[in-house]
């Protein structure tokens, strides 16, 4: 299966050079592979290529051929846009949540000269109107070679409202060597979404070298929103011409005008990144869980899969596993199976180290924020800035709303509102989001600087010396944005007072209230208030629907808590936002949600299991660090990164340009970061997007190419029922499980 793992369509179609290796020849960074792809709008069918043999690509077939059946977790996000992550941006769970595709694949080839076939049946999949059920196959008829890095194979794929039901949709992709000197691939998908029909199709022919070539493209969407491009291309450039539909493209009438692009130089936009020692190059590794399957009916039959990890607990389905729930895991050293016993809380504990940015470096900085007039006025949150009177011509330097924020099916929809001055007085803080800085950020007044935090989840397992919980429990103390306890749906109705989740302001540090939180009892790893013994969740009775218009809808946090020590170094309450006093507190987070409770396991010795969680460290953006060399005006701005592993690095933040969502700025391979600098970065999975080359096309013409547009599928996906596979899954995300 040598062609599904190196094929991207469009990399392939309009290749870059490489890049040089960072380190010694030989080491983990050096040999690190950089997937690149080049996007432009005529392309955005080819990006379905993409994206299906990316997804393809972690099944590892060539593996598994005549193996027999096999179970793959797949990643769905590696490989497919999705623009809303179920995340306001107000919690520190939803965008991260471990969430996989279970499948089955069955490969197959009955000897060498045979082709290889790929079978696979995918259950449930996200589309853009809910789930749906996937059947698909592929035949590699000749893998890649010199004179052919496409190889030559057929995939098909079969769109289904559930598996064995009704089908809604069918695509084909065919990649051949029938045009002599020549590689290409079509491509015809048609599905029914709503009471439209999308059809999607593709023609692309270039020489063997891929130097030379033609494509033309076309996606109809319904409602009369139909788009088609033609293309022709050499070694330096690109020319596109674009119509409603293929029949209307004006190169048919003999007009051979369009916009020019050069295909040797590139905007970059990297999607991923891995990290690695920057002594060494060795990849950084974290253990990042482990998959189990579960008795989904009750029948005692282990049935169903999941997997668990540092973020909680995923499992097919988003299915909600009760507290004390078993789960079977293999142990890969012995392949024998053990017993894991599932630990559930309505809620987190989240420890928070804090850290600070001078107001200084603040400008620049994009921030949410919400107070009691947002959702009166329309808005899901506020946009604040941070605006000084020499560069902003503000009355006062300060925190200002710009704009109000709303998220919509094509993410954020931001509108301009006349700037205002959140105006706080001696004691007062202002309670702020940012993304580029990892989380929650606070300013109190007066400060010369904020603050920001590196956060870990507390779930049960610091019980060595010194730990949290090294005695069993521990006691908290709230000053500010106390929660009165079990919270009814009266309890959330209101932003603050009369009707919201917490208690008045304390008076002063000796009349601070009491939480608790234990690792054992009827309410473990849940906070407790002292005062009325009621743990901190929300009233199990309470549905989404009842929350629809609650300011609480996501869920609640409670202000700052700390240890006994801790509050005995405050003289007033407001130290519970003076970094130089608090470096180290406590916040619970609670809500009917999945990613703003705990899950968590306990071996066989009821002891938690812990898992890594990301790397976390603050890094500032500058000119030499930047992909392209320039920085603008992130130069000097800082921003909190995270590394999860497997090229997972969040932090940097994205914005929207047309239809694609793309980082602000991408790091330049061998960027040193993390405390001391000793870890270093490089991209692996690279967007590239070519610059305007106005007037050098005059050497291209555009035509129909060799092969037709396809305008139906002659191949079919029918693959029978999907086999039953016992055991645990073959490959995760990509890796196989040794």
């Amino acid at each position: 299966m040598k062609t599904i793992k190196i094929l991207l369509a469009s990399s392939v179609l309009f290749s870059g050079a490489g890049l040089a290796a960072f380190d010694d020849t030989g080491t983990d960074y050096s040999n690190a592979n950089q997937r690149s792809h080049v996007w432009i709008e005529a392309l955005e069918p080819i990006e379905l290529v993409n994206s299906i043999l990316c997804f393809t690509a972690q099944f590892k077939a060539t593996n598994f051929a005549n193996q027999g059946p096999y179970l793959v977790l797949a990643d769905e996000a590696a490989c497919f846009d999705n623009e809303d992550d179920g995340s306001t941006g107000q919690s520190s769970g939803a965008a991260n949540s471990p969430a996989y595709l279970k499948a089955v694949a069955n490969v197959t080839r009955a000897s060498d000269s045979d082709p290889l076939v790929i079978n696979v049946w995918i259950p449930e999949m996200s589309g853009g109107d809910g789930d749906q059920a996937i059947k698909f196959k592929a035949e590699v008829t000749s893998g890649a070679s010199e004179s052919n890095p496409f190889g030559a194979f057929t995939f098909n794929f079969e769109l289904f409202d559930q598996l064995e039901g009704t089908q809604n949709g069918a695509g084909e992709i065919v990649a051949s060597d029938s045009v002599e000197n020549s590689i290409g691939f079509t491509l015809y998908e048609s599905s029914t979404r709503g009471a439209d029909t999308y059809v999607q199709s593709a023609s692309v022919v270039m020489s063997a070298d891929r130097s030379t070539g033609s494509a033309i493209t076309s996606a109809d969407r319904g409602s009369n929103t139909g788009s088609a491009y033609a293309l022709a291309f050499n070694s330096n450039n690109v020319l596109i011409q674009n119509a409603t539909d293929i029949d209307s493209l004006p190169f048919k009438t003999g007009s051979n005008t369009g916009q020019c692009l050069d295909r040797t130089q590139f905007n970059d936009s990297v999607h991923r990144y891995d990290l690695f020692n920057a002594s060494t190059g060795a990849s950084i590794s974290l253990n990042s869980g482990f998959s189990f399957r579960y008795d989904s009916n009750n029948d005692t039959q282990v049935d169903a899969y999941g997997h668990v990890g540092y973020w909680g607990v995923w499992t097919e389905g988003d299915t909600t596993l009760p507290n004390g729930t078993t789960l079977v895991a293999e142990d890969e050293s012995t392949g024998t199976s053990q017993n894991y016993t599932l630990v559930t809380a309505p809620g987190r504990l989240i420890k928070n180290e804090v850290k600070t940015l001078a107001l200084s470096n603040a400008r620049g900085v994009i921030f949410s924020y919400w107070d009691s007039s947002v959702y009166s006025a329309g808005y899901n949150q506020w946009v604040v800035k941070y605006l000084t009177v020499n560069d902003d011509s503000v009355g006062t330097d300060g925190f200002y709303i710009t704009d109000g924020l709303n998220w919509g099916d094509n993410g954020q929809q931001i509108t301009d509102v006349t700037d205002q001055l959140i105006s706080i007085s001696a004691g007062e803080s202002i309670y702020m989001w940012s993304e580029q800085l990892g989380g929650e950020v606070k300013y109190l007044y007066g400060s010369t600087s904020l603050t920001f935090y590196e956060q870990t989840f507390i779930n049960g397992s610091e019980v060595g010396t010194g730990d949290l919980l090294e005695t069993g429990s521990v006691s908290l103390k709230c000053f500010d944005r106390c929660p009165v306890g079990t919270l009814d749906l009266s309890d959330l109705a209101n932003f603050d007072g009369s009707g919201s989740p917490y208690s008045a302001q304390v008076a002063n540090v000796a009349s601070a209230i009491d939480f608790s939180f234990s690792d054992s009892g009827s309410n473990a790893l849940t906070l407790m208030r002292t005062s009325n013994s009621e743990p901190v969740q929300y009233n199990s009775s309470i549905t989404k629907q009842q929350l629809n218009n609650s300011p609480y809808n996501w869920g609640v946090r409670s202000g700052p808590m700390v240890t006994s020590d801790i509050a005995a170094t405050m003289t007033n309450i407001w130290d519970i936002y003076d970094p130089s006093v608090v470096t180290t507190y406590y916040v619970w987070e609670t809500g009917i949600s999945q990613w703003n409770q705990l899950s968590t396991v306990r071996n066989s010795q009821n002891n938690i299991v812990t898992f890594d969680k990301p790397i976390q460290f603050s890094y500032t953006h500058s000119n030499g660090n930047d992909r392209s060399g320039s920085a603008g005006s992130y130069a000097g701005q800082t921003f909190m990164l995270n590394y999860g592993g497997n090229g997972d690095l969040w932090g940097i933040p994205y914005e929207k340009q047309g239809n694609q969502y793309r980082p602000k700025f991408s790091l330049a391979d061998g960027t040193l970061v993390g405390p001391s600098d000793i870890y270093v970065v490089k991209a692996i999975e690279i967007e590239q997007q070519m610059q305007d080359a106005t007037g050098q096309c005059t050497a291209l013409t555009l035509e129909e190419p060799a092969v037709s547009v396809p305008t139906s599928i002659s191949g079919n996906a029918n693959i029978g029922v999907m086999p039953t596979v016992s055991g645990e899954p073959s490959v995760i995300a990509g890796e196989i499980v040794e």
